[in-house]
């Protein structure tokens, strides 16, 4: 059975978004690591709010593609608002890159990363990024991940901000209200 390992940085919108994605990869027959050195597939939620957030998430790919020369089929992907912000970009910034996907694309995840492991199990890794706008994508914000004693847990009350304040990021990288 694959595993999968998610760190999230950032925000309370994020940490939901977490466990909608790791929902949507268990119900695909993965299960969670305890850590990345375990995982087949490491996916880092990121945030854009400041950049010092930026930085951590990419000193930590960076980091982590070490892992390839035990495991050179783990799949790698940012997933959030750096990744919505940034979008392919990324790939020339962060070589072996596999995935990136942004904050209207979450319940795509699990489709992507079966891509993403094929190729990389095929000996042809590609590029895989979806960080379009799409209509409805709120509508796909359902599941959590809750343990069976958790008495708390985000619920999203909005997805993005029509407002564009000139100090604020929220409607580059979480789209329309």
């Amino acid at each position: 059975m694959p595993s999968v390992f998610l760190k999230t940085y950032g925000c309370q919108m994020n940490e939901r978004d977490s466990e909608q994605v790791a929902r949507s990869l268990l119900d695909r027959g993965y299960q969670r690591a305890s850590s990345e050195k375990e995982a087949d597939v490491i996916l880092l939620n990121t945030c854009s709010v400041r950049d010092l957030a930026e930085q951590k998430a990419l000193r930590k790919m960076m980091n982590l593609r070490a892992l390839r020369k035990k495991n050179p089929e783990v799949v790698l992907g940012f997933l959030g608002c750096m990744a919505q912000r940034k979008g392919e970009s990324l790939e020339k910034e962060m070589k072996g890159l596999d995935l990136v996907v942004g904050t209207q694309k979450f319940h795509r995840v699990a489709d992507l990363v079966d891509q993403a492991r094929v190729a990389r199990r095929e000996g042809k890794p590609r590029f895989l990024a979806d960080v379009g706008e799409e209509e409805g994508s709120e509508r796909t914000i359902r599941d959590h991940t809750l343990t069976p004693k958790q008495v708390t847990a985000f619920v999203s009350v909005m997805q993005g901000c029509d407002m564009h304040c000139s100090f604020c990021i929220v409607p580059t990288t979480r789209g329309k209200e």
